[in-house]
């Protein structure tokens, strides 16, 4: 199986006790693969008195507060320094990955803020080209249609301009899907149609706000306080095309690329009016959405149909 990530995949390295916002202070609730918490059971002694098991089986750590209760002082995993050893999330992040017919991607999530470093602040095209024969006609060409979405998004003199295109061309991928003409792709356009309004943003705030759960407070907070756009050029288009990177293929499961598309463009509008640092924007964005499904199936099933 062909396993692709983007170049700066390998360059990241965890801050370990010097990150400003640990994702140990996340308030996440973290399950514990059985073979590690057997491996903790061995060897640390109040390994049961700090997890317990949750609604799905699954055993998962105590928090205080948002703070998890093997954080010490310095910022460090006590498990891990007492042990050498950590559950498989704790580490895999930010790292995430996902499995297709015939091969397999990876990426950094932004929830990280060092992840979000790399990933906003690179220079040049990191994303590989990928075209696989894989006997799905759909994956085929959604592959093909991602490649040529970030073409079209480098292309743009500006990313707000990218992400008006990036709907237009999805609306055309959808009417090929929907009338099964996939052998068509060559000739959908990439235009800018009246589809990204800002009463469209409200809607997309005002649903964030009745539909998903906040992890913290402060998340709900800056979705109430007034746009501030924010951001250069170059981080704004990293963030749309790792956007379009993460999501776009997940059509494979709806055959609903414009919901998709229109989800990615209004996450990317939403940074760039959430506050003054798009780099802990996205951020915040990534931490209290992309990290729960149910708060991305809320968001899409308010943007289908």
């Amino acid at each position: 199986m062909t396993f692709s990530v983007p170049d700066y995949f390998g360059g990241f390295k965890c801050l370990a006790g010097g990150c400003p916002e640990s994702c140990c202070l996340s308030g996440w609730e973290i399950p514990i693969d059985p073979d590690t918490y057997s491996f903790y059971l061995s060897r640390v002694d109040d390994i049961s008195e700090n997890t317990l098991q949750n609604s799905d089986g699954e055993r998962v750590f105590l928090l205080d507060g948002s703070r998890c209760r093997y954080l010490d002082g310095s910022g460090l995993c006590r498990l891990y320094s007492e042990t050498g050893r950590q559950c498989e999330i704790c580490e895999k992040y930010p790292r995430f990955y996902e499995e297709f017919d015939g091969f397999s991607e990876a990426g950094l999530s932004l929830s990280c803020v060092e992840a979000a470093r790399l990933v906003l602040e690179r220079d040049g095209f990191p994303y590989n080209d990928i075209s696989h024969k894989t006997g799905d006609p759909l994956l085929e060409f959604l592959l093909s249609a991602r490649s040529a979405a970030m073409k079209m998004i480098l292309e743009c003199n500006f990313a707000d301009d990218a992400a008006e295109k990036l709907c237009g061309y999805a609306d055309g991928l959808q009417q090929l899907i929907d009338y099964d003409r996939l052998d068509l792709l060559g000739e959908v356009e990439a235009f800018s149609p009246d589809i990204l309004t800002p009463e469209r943003d409200l809607a997309f705030r005002k649903t964030i706000l009745e539909k998903t759960e906040p992890l913290s407070p402060k998340w709900f907070e800056a979705l109430r306080l007034l746009p501030e756009n924010s951001g250069s050029e170059k981080e704004r288009k990293n963030y749309l095309l790792y956007l379009v990177y993460r999501r776009f293929l997940k059509a494979i499961n709806t055959e609903d690329i414009f919901s998709e598309c229109l989800y990615i463009a209004l996450l990317y509008r939403l940074c760039r009016t959430l506050g003054k640092n798009f780099r802990a924007s996205a951020s915040m964005i990534s931490k209290e959405i992309e990290h729960c499904p149910e708060n991305v199936e809320a968001l899409l099933a308010s943007l289908s149909g």
